[in-house]
Protein backbone atom coordinates (compact mmCIF):
# COMPACT_ATOMS: atom_id res chain seq x y z
CA UNK A 1 0.00 0.00 0.00
CA UNK A 2 1.72 3.56 -1.23
CA UNK A 3 1.16 6.05 1.74
CA UNK A 4 -1.25 8.69 1.39
CA UNK A 5 -0.34 12.08 -0.14
CA UNK A 6 -1.57 14.89 2.50
CA UNK A 7 -1.94 18.23 0.90
CA UNK A 8 -1.02 20.83 3.34
CA UNK A 9 -2.97 24.88 2.69
CA UNK A 10 -0.23 26.93 4.54
CA UNK A 11 0.88 31.05 5.23
CA UNK A 12 2.63 33.07 2.77
CA UNK A 13 4.94 35.89 3.59
CA UNK A 14 5.89 38.02 0.36
CA UNK A 15 7.36 35.26 -2.19
CA UNK A 16 7.12 32.42 0.29
CA UNK A 17 4.79 29.91 0.88
CA UNK A 18 5.86 27.94 4.03
CA UNK A 19 4.83 25.97 7.17
CA UNK A 20 5.88 24.91 10.68
CA UNK A 21 7.50 21.44 10.51
CA UNK A 22 5.08 20.83 13.14
CA UNK A 23 2.35 19.75 10.69
CA UNK A 24 4.54 18.00 8.23
CA UNK A 25 6.19 15.68 11.53
CA UNK A 26 2.71 14.58 12.43
CA UNK A 27 1.46 13.83 9.25
CA UNK A 28 4.67 11.54 8.91
CA UNK A 29 4.90 10.08 12.15
CA UNK A 30 1.21 8.49 10.94
CA UNK A 31 2.35 7.31 7.66
CA UNK A 32 1.36 10.14 5.46
CA UNK A 33 3.07 11.91 2.99
CA UNK A 34 3.06 15.75 3.37
CA UNK A 35 2.80 18.47 0.30
CA UNK A 36 2.31 21.87 0.53
CA UNK A 37 0.22 23.21 -1.78
CA UNK A 38 2.01 26.86 -3.46
CA UNK A 39 0.28 29.90 -2.60
CA UNK A 40 -0.13 30.85 -6.49
CA UNK A 41 -1.03 27.23 -7.89
CA UNK A 42 -3.60 28.40 -10.80
CA UNK A 43 -6.97 26.98 -10.99
CA UNK A 44 -6.19 24.18 -13.37
CA UNK A 45 -3.24 23.01 -11.44
CA UNK A 46 -5.45 23.21 -8.05
CA UNK A 47 -7.94 21.24 -9.65
CA UNK A 48 -4.91 18.65 -10.70
CA UNK A 49 -3.43 18.27 -7.26
CA UNK A 50 -7.37 17.68 -5.21
CA UNK A 51 -7.60 15.10 -7.93
CA UNK A 52 -4.14 13.43 -6.71
CA UNK A 53 -4.31 14.14 -3.03
CA UNK A 54 -5.89 11.58 -0.50
CA UNK A 55 -6.11 14.05 2.17
CA UNK A 56 -6.32 17.84 2.63
CA UNK A 57 -4.97 19.92 5.93
CA UNK A 58 -5.80 23.68 6.17
CA UNK A 59 -3.28 24.79 8.35
CA UNK A 60 -3.09 28.25 10.89
CA UNK A 61 -2.63 31.52 10.07
CA UNK A 62 -3.88 35.12 9.34
CA UNK A 63 -7.46 36.09 9.11
CA UNK A 64 -9.71 35.15 6.55
CA UNK A 65 -11.38 38.69 4.49
CA UNK A 66 -14.47 39.69 6.14
CA UNK A 67 -16.12 40.72 2.79
CA UNK A 68 -16.05 37.02 1.82
CA UNK A 69 -18.73 36.13 4.31
CA UNK A 70 -20.37 40.06 3.84
CA UNK A 71 -19.19 42.14 6.37
CA UNK A 72 -16.40 44.68 6.70
CA UNK A 73 -13.00 44.67 8.17
CA UNK A 74 -14.22 45.32 12.03
CA UNK A 75 -10.42 46.51 13.45
CA UNK A 76 -7.20 46.37 12.47
CA UNK A 77 -6.55 43.27 14.44
CA UNK A 78 -7.71 42.00 11.54
CA UNK A 79 -4.97 40.38 9.28
CA UNK A 80 -6.16 39.36 5.85
CA UNK A 81 -4.19 37.44 3.02
CA UNK A 82 -6.11 38.33 0.14
CA UNK A 83 -4.37 35.94 -2.05
CA UNK A 84 -4.43 33.19 0.40
CA UNK A 85 -7.80 33.46 0.65
CA UNK A 86 -8.43 32.92 -2.99
CA UNK A 87 -6.32 30.13 -3.07
CA UNK A 88 -8.28 28.17 -0.22
CA UNK A 89 -11.75 29.50 -1.18
CA UNK A 90 -11.07 27.55 -4.40
CA UNK A 91 -9.83 24.62 -2.95
CA UNK A 92 -12.87 24.30 -0.50
CA UNK A 93 -15.42 24.08 -3.38
CA UNK A 94 -12.77 21.42 -5.36
CA UNK A 95 -12.68 19.50 -2.42
CA UNK A 96 -16.04 19.42 -1.52
CA UNK A 97 -17.17 17.61 -4.33
CA UNK A 98 -14.91 14.70 -3.20
CA UNK A 99 -15.19 11.85 -0.30
CA UNK A 100 -11.23 12.31 0.67
CA UNK A 101 -10.63 13.63 4.31
CA UNK A 102 -10.21 17.05 5.56
CA UNK A 103 -8.36 18.51 8.73
CA UNK A 104 -8.87 21.85 9.67
CA UNK A 105 -6.65 23.86 12.04
CA UNK A 106 -7.50 27.02 13.30
CA UNK A 107 -7.56 29.43 10.63
CA UNK A 108 -8.03 25.95 8.75
CA UNK A 109 -11.76 25.59 10.56
CA UNK A 110 -12.42 29.31 9.58
CA UNK A 111 -11.19 29.05 6.34
CA UNK A 112 -13.83 26.22 5.49
CA UNK A 113 -16.28 27.16 7.00
CA UNK A 114 -16.26 30.24 5.56
CA UNK A 115 -15.93 28.69 2.01
CA UNK A 116 -18.76 26.60 2.90
CA UNK A 117 -20.80 29.32 3.67
CA UNK A 118 -20.55 30.26 7.25
CA UNK A 119 -19.57 33.26 8.74
CA UNK A 120 -16.94 34.19 11.96
CA UNK A 121 -16.56 36.60 14.81
CA UNK A 122 -13.71 38.71 13.68
CA UNK A 123 -12.48 39.51 17.31
CA UNK A 124 -13.25 37.82 19.92
CA UNK A 125 -11.85 40.47 22.47
CA UNK A 126 -13.53 43.28 21.17
CA UNK A 127 -17.76 41.22 20.22
CA UNK A 128 -18.05 39.04 23.27
CA UNK A 129 -17.33 41.17 26.04
CA UNK A 130 -16.48 38.51 29.04
CA UNK A 131 -14.88 35.82 27.06
CA UNK A 132 -12.02 33.50 27.56
CA UNK A 133 -8.87 34.48 26.55
CA UNK A 134 -8.26 32.37 23.21
CA UNK A 135 -4.56 33.79 22.75
CA UNK A 136 -2.23 31.98 25.66
CA UNK A 137 1.08 33.45 26.14
CA UNK A 138 2.50 30.27 26.91
CA UNK A 139 3.98 27.79 24.35
CA UNK A 140 1.70 25.61 22.39
CA UNK A 141 3.05 22.28 23.74
CA UNK A 142 0.96 23.38 26.67
CA UNK A 143 -2.86 23.07 27.12
CA UNK A 144 -4.91 26.31 28.85
CA UNK A 145 -8.54 25.65 28.55
CA UNK A 146 -11.07 23.05 28.72
CA UNK A 147 -13.38 21.82 25.63
CA UNK A 148 -16.67 20.13 26.08
CA UNK A 149 -17.03 17.37 23.24
CA UNK A 150 -20.42 16.44 21.94
CA UNK A 151 -21.27 12.79 22.74
CA UNK A 152 -22.23 11.16 19.88
CA UNK A 153 -20.09 12.90 17.37
CA UNK A 154 -16.54 12.04 15.58
CA UNK A 155 -15.02 14.17 17.86
CA UNK A 156 -16.22 12.44 20.82
CA UNK A 157 -15.16 8.71 19.35
CA UNK A 158 -11.32 10.11 18.66
CA UNK A 159 -11.41 12.01 21.78
CA UNK A 160 -13.11 9.39 24.34
CA UNK A 161 -14.01 11.92 26.54
CA UNK A 162 -16.48 14.43 27.05
CA UNK A 163 -13.80 17.02 28.62
CA UNK A 164 -10.44 17.58 26.93
CA UNK A 165 -7.75 20.21 27.22
CA UNK A 166 -6.48 22.23 24.59
CA UNK A 167 -4.20 25.06 23.37
CA UNK A 168 -5.19 28.48 22.07
CA UNK A 169 -3.93 30.53 19.67
CA UNK A 170 -6.92 32.56 18.21
CA UNK A 171 -8.79 36.17 18.13
CA UNK A 172 -11.72 34.64 15.49
CA UNK A 173 -14.02 32.34 15.42
CA UNK A 174 -16.94 30.29 14.26
CA UNK A 175 -20.02 32.64 14.59
CA UNK A 176 -22.46 30.70 12.40
CA UNK A 177 -21.40 27.25 10.76
CA UNK A 178 -22.02 26.60 7.25
CA UNK A 179 -25.16 24.42 6.28
CA UNK A 180 -24.16 20.55 6.85
CA UNK A 181 -21.63 20.98 9.55
CA UNK A 182 -22.43 20.50 13.12
CA UNK A 183 -20.87 21.82 16.77
CA UNK A 184 -18.84 18.55 18.26
CA UNK A 185 -17.07 20.87 20.53
CA UNK A 186 -17.41 24.11 22.74
CA UNK A 187 -15.16 26.12 25.46
CA UNK A 188 -16.81 27.47 28.42
CA UNK A 189 -17.53 30.37 27.35
CA UNK A 190 -19.73 29.02 23.97
CA UNK A 191 -17.13 29.57 21.65
CA UNK A 192 -16.96 26.84 18.86
CA UNK A 193 -14.11 24.50 19.11
CA UNK A 194 -14.52 21.49 16.56
CA UNK A 195 -17.00 21.39 13.42
CA UNK A 196 -17.37 18.14 11.57
CA UNK A 197 -19.47 16.57 8.78
CA UNK A 198 -21.84 13.79 10.04
CA UNK A 199 -21.12 10.78 7.81
CA UNK A 200 -18.90 8.39 6.95
CA UNK A 201 -16.45 10.98 5.46
CA UNK A 202 -13.72 11.93 7.99
CA UNK A 203 -13.85 15.71 8.15
CA UNK A 204 -13.17 17.31 10.62
CA UNK A 205 -12.25 20.71 12.10
CA UNK A 206 -10.50 22.26 15.18
CA UNK A 207 -10.02 25.15 16.74
CA UNK A 208 -6.72 24.37 18.83
CA UNK A 209 -3.13 23.00 16.96
CA UNK A 210 -2.78 19.46 18.02
CA UNK A 211 0.11 19.61 15.70
CA UNK A 212 2.10 21.01 19.00
CA UNK A 213 1.07 18.07 21.18
CA UNK A 214 0.54 15.18 18.49
CA UNK A 215 3.34 13.09 20.13
CA UNK A 216 2.35 14.27 23.83
CA UNK A 217 -1.82 14.43 24.07
CA UNK A 218 -3.60 11.29 23.21
CA UNK A 219 -6.57 13.20 21.74
CA UNK A 220 -4.22 15.08 19.24
CA UNK A 221 -2.20 12.33 18.12
CA UNK A 222 -5.53 10.22 17.80
CA UNK A 223 -6.80 13.25 15.75
CA UNK A 224 -3.83 13.01 13.07
CA UNK A 225 -4.10 9.03 13.28
CA UNK A 226 -7.44 8.84 12.44
CA UNK A 227 -7.36 11.67 9.70
CA UNK A 228 -4.14 9.61 8.06
CA UNK A 229 -6.06 6.68 8.28
CA UNK A 230 -8.82 7.71 6.60
CA UNK A 231 -6.46 8.79 3.93
CA UNK A 232 -4.98 5.60 3.38
CA UNK A 233 -8.40 4.37 2.73
CA UNK A 234 -8.45 6.32 -0.41
CA UNK A 235 -4.85 5.13 -1.28
CA UNK A 236 -5.96 1.64 -1.76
Amino acid sequence: MKNPIILIFSSRKDDLTFCSIRYSDAILACGGIPLIVPMKTDEAALKQLCEYADGFLFAGGVDVDPSIYGEEKLNDTVEIDNIRDSLEMSAVKLIAATDKPVLGICRGIQSVNVGLGGSLWQDIPAQIPGALCHRQKIPGTETTHEVTVRPGTRMYEIAGAEKIMTNSFHHQAVKKPADGLIISAQASDGMTEALELPGERFFMLVQWHPEFTATTDKVSGSLFKTFINEAKRVRV
